[in-house]
């Protein structure tokens, strides 16, 4: 748990009583998964669950578990609903600020809180301490590392043998995941052929592989909790020379922003690094997403390395560096890498050579 860490927001942001909701903050700062609230009330924390959470919920440890339902079938649980719940558990809650993560909360819910407390938005405070790893955080990314390596070799070896689907394809990465121990994909895998690679976020369809078509694989594990994210561009044994062009751009473009990672960084100058070597290829107006994000519990998390971010990037972040080229109905080329950031050279944690 780090529950010591929301004592230090509690501490500098003034605050009596924090709430944590949505899956990925609950499980940071307590190991839990599942349905739940972290109701930390005057320095004491609370795990509040509805009712068919509860066996599970109290498998967690240095926590108080308290459960509710509609109605009391029980004398343990409290009659209601979440608000009710925590409402009995921290009386006077509404009387001073809350501290809440709004970006975790739908628009619904903060409206429903807004209506009944007073809310300090501490969701820079929480970003802001999530993107540095601990280093059980780096392990567990490392090994999701490993078995998306693995699926992506898999991948190779399929497009060998022609005629596969993108539908195959993904399909054997996510069983290969799987079958290594990856609990989930981080995200839906992406495989597109030919002309769909054009398309960033493109869905695997029953599209077969020709001999011509060059092939993005955008792929990644989620191993206890943290994810991973990597993309390869594979070519044909024999790329035509706009193919060629493109590829080598893309390449040269996320070394050279690659070699600039490390702390101390503005992470819009990463993005720069790689949009300036697109740009001298001629293919600015084609590289239409940002160089790279945070990755962790989240696939997409802070920093932001993007052009007009603000974050500056410190030692064990996790970040992607993926620059891309897509001219519609013709060819798209992606190359993506997950990197720890070290006070020197970063650690890159490559699914694949590189030069395919």
């Amino acid at each position: 748990m780090r529950l010591d860490k929301l004592e230090k927001i509690r501490e500098n942001s003034n605050l009596k009583n924090i709430v944590i909701m949505g899956d990925s903050n609950l499980f940071y700062f307590t190991g839990y998964r599942g349905m739940g609230t972290l109701l930390y009330c005057d320095r004491v924390p609370y795990l509040v669950v509805p009712a068919l959470e509860r066996n599970r919920a109290e498998k967690t440890k240095g926590l108080e578990v308290r459960s509710y339902f509609p109605v009391r079938i029980a004398e343990d649980l409290i009659e209601g609903g979440m608000f009710e719940a925590i409402e009995t558990l921290c009386k006077g809650i509404s009387e001073s600020e809350v501290g809440l993560d709004v970006r975790s909360l739908s628009a619904e819910l903060y409206n429903s809180i807004r209506d009944k407390w007073k809310i300090k938005d501490i969701s820079s405070e929480i970003s802001s301490i999530r993107s540095i790893k601990d280093e059980e955080e780096l392990d567990k990314i490392r090994k999701a590392h490993e078995i998306t390596a693995k699926a992506m070799n898999r991948a190779l070896e399929e497009f060998t043998k022609g005629g596969v689907t993108e539908l195959n394809i993904s399909g054997l990465i996510d069983f290969t995941m799987k079958e290594m121990g990856a609990e989930e994909y981080a995200f839906p895998s992406i495989v597109a052929f030919g002309e769909n690679s054009a398309e960033p976020h493109h869905i695997p369809s029953l599209r077969r592989l020709k001999a011509s078509d060059n092939a993005v694989v955008d792929i990644g594990a989620r191993f206890e909790g943290y994810c991973f994210d990597s993309t390869r561009t594979f070519l044909p044994k024999f790329s035509y020379e706009e193919l060629r062009k493109v590829y080598e751009a893309v390449l040269e473009a996320q070394l050279e922003a690659i070699d600039l990672v490390r702390d101390g960084v503005e992470a819009s100058e990463v993005d720069k690094m790689a949009r300036s070597r697109i740009q001298r290829a001629g293919y600015e107006r084609f590289f239409i997403h940002s160089t790279g994000h945070g990755v962790g519990i989240d696939v997409h998390e802070a920093p932001l390395v993007s052009m007009k971010s603000k974050d500056i990037l410190k030692e064990n972040m996790v970040i992607t560096v993926e620059p891309g080229i897509y001219i519609k109905d013709r060819v798209g080329v992606r190359i993506e890498d997950t990197i720890i950031v070290k006070k020197g050279k970063p650690e890159v944690l490559e699914t694949l050579y590189k030069f395919i």
